[in-house]
């Protein structure tokens, strides 16, 4: 059987067990995720010097990015600034790298791209598909660290996700009781890898 019979079928299966549960599910969460600007730094790799390299980079970025989107009232008003920024970004980056006697190369990206799912300080946030500033060191093949910098959870504005406001009721037990709503995770994380498989078999 060819791939694009196999993903039709897998997508027919899915809609036959879960209906219209799963996408309102996988909607409701999606909706959540569509609100959030993630931030990364990855590092060259995984040395003890590489990892505290990346450390050393993310304390110097931050205040760059809180000072371009802290104060932004929505999300698009923060892209737009973290966009328009982004050669402060890299700018700030690399003087962090050149000043600790490294010699690496540094990439400053804002995308949207498919994370897994990721805990954090009280939250966790579902595998999907998310906008992202992407700072990335030499070969970026170390470990990441990553928080969240729209709304501002990394510095400065909220101490708690439940603090900031972008939330609904329901969208914050989603990110901070996940094992309440493991039903709607899982729907949202089955609808993303169907589409994934998708788009790869009409490639």
């Amino acid at each position: 059987m060819s791939i694009g019979k196999l993903t039709a079928a897998a997508i027919i299966s899915l809609m036959t067990v879960c209906a219209a549960g799963v996408i309102n599910n996988s909607r409701e969460v999606e909706g959540m995720t569509d609100k959030l600007i993630r931030i990364h730094v990855v590092a060259n790799s995984d040395s003890e010097s590489d990892q505290r390299l990346k450390l050393m980079v993310r304390d110097g970025i931050l205040g760059e990015v809180y000072g371009l989107a802290g104060e932004c009232k929505t999300k698009q008003e923060a892209l737009s600034a973290i966009s328009n920024g982004l050669e402060e970004i890299t700018r700030r980056a690399e003087e962090v790298v050149l000043q600790s006697g490294a010699q690496l190369s540094v990439s400053c990206t804002l995308s949207r791209k498919d994370f897994p799912q990721k805990s954090y300080d009280g939250f966790t946030l579902p595998a999907g598909e998310y906008d992202a500033l992407c700072v990335r060191l030499g070969s970026a093949e170390g470990k990441n660290w990553w928080c969240v910098c729209y709304p501002s959870l990394c510095v400065g504005a909220f101490s708690k996700i439940d603090d900031c406001g972008v939330f609904t009721e329901g969208e914050l037990k989603i990110v901070t009781q996940p094992e309440k709503v493991r039903y709607k995770l899982w729907c949202y994380e089955a609808v993303m890898k169907l589409k994934a498989l998708f788009s790869k078999a009409r490639v």
